[in-house]
This record gives C-alpha cells, sequence and structure tokens, in this order.
C-alpha cells in the first residue's frame, strides 16, 4: 500500500516522532524551549493569548502550561514584531505536544494584531501569519520604528494560535521484541493491552511508553533485573491513520540471588538483619524483592540509610551476588514533654530509650509520667522478630501512685505479651499479667490481687500516627480478670472497642473530617465485685473533652465518680487550616457510663462541644483545646482547657 510509510526510510517526518516516544514528550508543563535570559527590557506590548481548535481540555491546559506567550505573558512585549516571533517560536512546542497525544499530522499557525482601542472596532495592525520560525531570542534589540517612541503607553494585542490537529492516529499495534536471553529461561509477557497499551485508541506517546515500562518491569520479575529498552520501531499508515509499534527490550540472561554480604552496620548481628531476608538464595532475581527488603530494614529504626543491590554489571554466570550497605543510626534517645489540663493541672513526660541493647534491636523504653494527681514509671522491654518474622516478645513493668476523684491506688502490673503481625494493618497480640494494688474509692479500702489474660487486635490503616488524615483504626481489647478483691474471690470480663475514622474534605488534605467511638462492657455479678481500677470510665482529654476526668457517668454522694460496668462514646471533629503550620478545629462529642452490663440509654448521655488550635510542628501537632458541657450537671466545671502534643484521636 502507498500509504504505509516506514520510520526508517522517511527520516525527516519520524525523527520527531522517534525522538517524541523515546523522551515521552507529554509531561505536564515541561520546559520544551529554553530561553537566553539576558536583562528584561522595557515593556512595549501588552497582549492577551487565544489557543483556537484544541482538541480537547486536557490538551488545552499542557498548551497553556508550556507556551512561551502563556509563560512571559505578565512580562509583556518589546514590540508587536518581537510578540509575533514569540508567538512563531511556540509553534514546534505545540506540535510536540499534539503528537505526543496522537495528532501525527498537525497544522499550527499563529497570529498577531494589535487589539482594536474603541468599541465599534476600528482599524487595527495588519496580521501576520506563520508556520513556525527560529526560537526567540530575547536579547534581540527592536528597532524605534517597531518599539514607538519611549515612553509611549504599551500597546494592546492579541496573539493568537489556530490548531488544526488532523486526524488522531490510532495504536493498531504494540509489540515486544525480545533479545539477550540466550539459550537459558526466556521470559514470558502478555499483550500490549495488559500493560496499559491503549490498542485500537489514540497513540497517546506515555502510554505507550508506559506499557514498555510495565512490559520491563514484568521481565525483571521473572528473573531478568538488567533488563533494559533499546528503543522502538513506528510504522504509519497515513490513510488508515493508524500506527504500530515493535518495542524492542534487551533482556539478558536469568539470574538467581546468591549470597548476602552486609556492610555497614558492625553493632547490629547479621544473623538478625537476615531475618527480614524476603527471598532466599537461589530464587530467582527478582529486584521488587530487594527493595522490599530494604524498606523491612530502614523500618527497624535501626539505619539512617541503607541499600540493597545487585552488581553494577551483569555477573558472567546466572547467580547474582546481593550487597546490603547500611549506614547506623544512633541507638539511645532521650525525651521530654509536658501537657496541661485545668482538671490534672501540669504533667511532665520523661523517656528514655535504647534500641539494640543485645545488637538484635532489643528495646528498652523507660517512661516516668508525672503530674499533681498521678505519677507512673513503666519500664517496657520488646524483643522483636522473637521466633518468627513480624512476631515481637513484650514485658512491661510499672508502678504508680494516683489520687482523683474516682479513687486513690498505690500499685504495680507486670505483664508478658507476644504480638504478631497478621498483615501490614492487622496486629493481634495475647499474653498475661498479674496486678497488685492498694485501693480507696471512698466507700472502701481493699486489697486487690488480680491475674489477667489480655487479648487485643489493632488495625491501623490511616495515614498518620501523630495527625491523621484518611483512613481508619480499630482497637479491640478482651481481657479476663480473676483474683482476690477485698477479701473475696472475683472473676469478671473487661471487653472495650474504640474506633475511628478520618476524611479528606479536600485534595490536598488540609480539611479533614475525623469521627470516633467506643463501646465497652463489663459482664459481671455486681459493680461492687470490680475494683474501682478497673471500671469503665469516661470523660475528659481521651473521651469527652469539657468535662472533667472520667466525670462522665454516675457519682456518689461527694459527686465523685463511681465508674460503671458498660460505657458508650461518640464524637467528630473538623480540622481545618488558619495560617501557615497553625490549623483549627471545632469539636462535639458526647458519652455515657451505666452501672448495668449494657448501655443504659436512660441515663444521661452527656455532650460537649468546643474548638482549639493546632501548631503542627515536625514532632506531630501540639494542641490547645477548650470544651464545653452543653447539658452539664451542678457537680460538672464550666469547661475544660486542655494543652497536650498529637491529635485528639
Amino acid at each position: 500500500m502507498t500509504g504505509i510509510l516506514r520510520s526508517f526510510l522517511r527520516p525527516g517526518m519520524w525523527l520527531a516522532w522517534g525522538a517524541l516516544l523515546a523522551l515521552g514528550a507529554c509531561g505536564g508543563g515541561q520546559d520544551f524551549e529554553q530561553p537566553v535570559e539576558f536583562e528584561a527590557p522595557e515593556t512595549l506590548v501588552d497582549y492577551e493569548v487565544v489557543v483556537e481548535g484544541a482538541p480537547s481540555e486536557e490538551i488545552q491546559d499542557l498548551i497553556a502550561e508550556s507556551l512561551l506567550l502563556y509563560r512571559r505573558q505578565e512580562d509583556g512585549a518589546q514590540s508587536l514584531p518581537f510578540l509575533r516571533r514569540r508567538a512563531q517560536g511556540d509553534v514546534p512546542t505545540v506540535e510536540k505536544i499534539l503528537r505526543s497525544y496522537g495528532y501525527y499530522q498537525p497544522s499550527v499557525t499563529t497570529e498577531v494584531a494589535e487589539k482594536p482601542s474603541e468599541p465599534d472596532g476600528e482599524a487595527a495592525a495588519e496580521p501576520e501569519t506563520e508556520a513556525a520560525a527560529e526560537p526567540e531570542v530575547e536579547a534581540e534589540a527592536a528597532t524605534e520604528d517597531e518599539a514607538g517612541a519611549a515612553g509611549d503607553e504599551p500597546v494592546k494585542a492579541i496573539a493568537t494560535v489556530r490548531i488544526d490537529p488532523g486526524p488522531a492516529f490510532a495504536l493498531a499495534r504494540q509489540d515486544f521484541a525480545l533479545s539477550g536471553a540466550g539459550d537459558g529461561p526466556q521470559p514470558a509477557l502478555g499483550p500490549a493491552e495488559a500493560y496499559g497499551a491503549p490498542i485500537g485508541q489514540p497513540a497517546q506517546a506515555q502510554l505507550i511508553l508506559n506499557a514498555e515500562g510495565g512490559a520491563l518491569a514484568a521481565i525483571k520479575a521473572q528473573g531478568f533485573p538488567y533488563a533494559t529498552g533499546q528503543g522502538r520501531d513506528a510504522v504509519a499508515d497515513l490513510e488508515a491513520s493508524t500506527i504500530e509499534i515493535d518495542s524492542k527490550i534487551f533482556t539478558g540472561r536469568q539470574h538467581r540471588f546468591g549470597p548476602v554480604t552486609i556492610k555497614g552496620a558492625p553493632n547490629v548481628d547479621d544473623d538478625y538483619i537476615l531475618t527480614y531476608l524476603t527471598f532466599a538464595e537461589g530464587d530467582i532475581a527478582d529486584p521488587a524483592k530487594l527493595s522490599e527488603f530494604q524498606r523491612e530494614l530502614l523500618g527497624t529504626g535501626l539505619f539512617r540509610a541503607g541499600f540493597v543491590t545487585l552488581p553494577d554489571e551483569a555477573p558472567e554466570g546466572e547467580i547474582a551476588p546481593v550487597t546490603v550497605e547500611l549506614e547506623e543510626a544512633p541507638f539511645r534517645t532521650f525525651t521530654a514533654g509536658a501537657r496541661f489540663d485545668s482538671d490534672d493541672g501540669p504533667g511532665v513526660r520523661l523517656g528514655f530509650e535504647h534500641r539494640n541493647l543485645f545488637g538484635s534491636n532489643e528495646t528498652l523504653n523507660l517512661v516516668l509520667d508525672a503530674s499533681q494527681d498521678e505519677q507512673r514509671l513503666t519500664a517496657t522491654g520488646e524483643k522483636p522478630q522473637f521466633k518468627r518474622d513480624g512476631q515481637s516478645l513484650i514485658g512491661t513493668a510499672e508502678v504508680r501512685r494516683i489520687e482523683d476523684d474516682a479513687f486513690d491506688e498505690i500499685g504495680g502490673t507486670v505483664s508478658l505479651v507476644l504480638a504478631r503481625e497478621i498483615t501490614e494493618r492487622w496486629t493481634l497480640s495475647g499474653g498475661g499479667l498479674f496486678e497488685a494494688s492498694q485501693i480507696d474509692d471512698g466507700e472502701r479500702e481493699a486489697t486487690a490481687y488480680l491475674f489477667g489474660i489480655p487479648l487485643q487486635a489493632d488495625y491501623d490503616g490511616s495515614d498518620d500516627k501523630l495527625n491523621p488524615t484518611r483512613g481508619e483504626r480499630l482497637n479491640i481489647q478482651l481481657t479476663p480478670f480473676g483474683g482476690i478483691f477485698d477479701s473475696e474471690a472475683v472473676t469478671f470480663l473487661v471487653a472495650d472497642v474504640r474506633g475511628s475514622l478520618y476524611r479528606r474534605l479536600t485534595t490536598d488534605g488540609r480539611y479533614v473530617a475525623a469521627f470516633r467511638g467506643r463501646l465497652g462492657a463489663i459482664p459481671s455479678d455486681s459493680l461492687d465485685d470490680i475494683p474501682a481500677t478497673r471500671r469503665l470510665y469516661s470523660g475528659g482529654a481521651g473521651s469527652v473533652r469539657g468535662f472533667q476526668q472520667d466525670f462522665v457517668g454516675p457519682l456518689d454522694d461527694d459527686n465523685d465518680p463511681i465508674g460503671g460496668r458498660s460505657v458508650i462514646e461518640a464524637g467528630a471533629e473538623l480540622r481545618f487550616p488558619i495560617f501557615g503550620d497553625v490549623g483549627g478545629v471545632a469539636f462535639v462529642e458526647g458519652g455515657s457510663v451505666s452501672s448495668e452490663i449494657f448501655p443504659d440509654f436512660e441515663e444521661d448521655f452527656l455532650i460537649a462541644a468546643g474548638g482549639g488550635v493546632r501548631y503542627y510542628s515536625p514532632v506531630g501537632p501540639i494542641r490547645f483545646d477548650i470544651g464545653f458541657p452543653i447539658n452539664g450537671r451542678d457537680a460538672d466545671d464550666a469547661f475544660q482547657f486542655y494543652i497536650s502534643i498529637g491529635q485528639a484521636f
């Protein structure tokens, strides 16, 4: 067919197409022309830009981002001829953009004319139309005749770009020509459509390149890590407005993972590092496995930087050794923090963490948390990768002294828990604890010795620990207890479920709606069987802001909270920007605590509302909140004020 032309026979026509596909000239806002920069001359022409005939809004937007006419519009031009040269210099850019979207026979012309000065449209300058010109050089000086006398008011002009895109060429076929595997295993590929090739659709250059990238990734995943693209051949049918592509890929031979060499981590055991391996020696060399291994190592917190690589050049044999290069991070961290709320007053938190006690990321965490009503010293030790990948053994010991409106306690708890990552988002844990406490709940003083089996499931699908803007969280706790309380044998079960939901209201995540809920119950014979330290409470900074700590629920004759056997909470918060790193929140929260096993909606459901300010610091949001009871009781304060780090939930 005479309409069939091959690129290698028509270099003048196809050099531009080949360069287009090779460079993927379809990126938004790309600088297609780099003008020589000189001191800006005096502006004598102000102009508007009009683009006519763009085949789609997407192409129209890309043209507006790319043309010098638009990018220099605020600077104006030195003269009308100067503006014409600028417009003509943009013609190749428009043609490249059109070809990148499959329009391979476009016609682009420009016209610059003086804008009529009167509404009735008196004579304007005679328009000039050019198909193309050399790129503009901004330093070229205008003549006195062109520029007009110095000090004249700027001329008003219109620069028009007219486009006749021609037919949109469809991609009739894209095949992958593979070479270099030799006599060994050959990679298998699906059809080009499987990798995003726009078969039967406009031959957009970026989609063609994306399909090549997808095919290349599929080849590498089959053990050909040194596979590379080697360009493409194009065949066009001008009568049918179709194009066919043969994409060339050099695969090289198939390789398998060899031995692993570790460098740069003298204080971390190699055996521990190798527990994070995502492949075995002899597996086919999939580069994605190397990236996964690298992410796992960096996720330990032991390393500032790390790279897992194969040799730069393909080995002669099929075995490709793996090199792990690491840079250790400091293992010790000291922390200090402060908080304030109008109920508990000021509080401080001091911490020390050692993340590599014995060379295998064993972690010791010591925390002293103290306020005027509560003091806690907690030591937590964790052994990661315990017996299997993704499993940790966690031991905790705590001593505490508490004096608040609900109860006074001097006690301590020790626990040992096994936690396992089931998936990237789900973690399950279970273990045992022992607790000894001396408790004064206002009605009696008693000693409690309790054994418990804490079981927990955590789901974290949020995008940030301290400042989530999307996703969900769920925490389920189930702990059966048994022991001695006030010299009597007691058994009870504590079930507590908490969840939160985060949704972006704008794409940039600056406006966020957050929701939370809680439901808890303690099946037992009576409330008196449950030590006050293990009852359910609500109210305060972490639940219903605006009420005093633990004050949502029944009160005794002295207006002190007694806790309950069931609890329900709900809350909603709107987070929004104010200026810079400062944001605001508005919230409404409510809760109810009942002495019955199931929530009793006849009890008061107490509601509070308020607002606050967030300073988004490098370590997380610092929050200032004030909450007001909506249906408070006589015993409730008029408001509560809180200062802390991190979002409320």
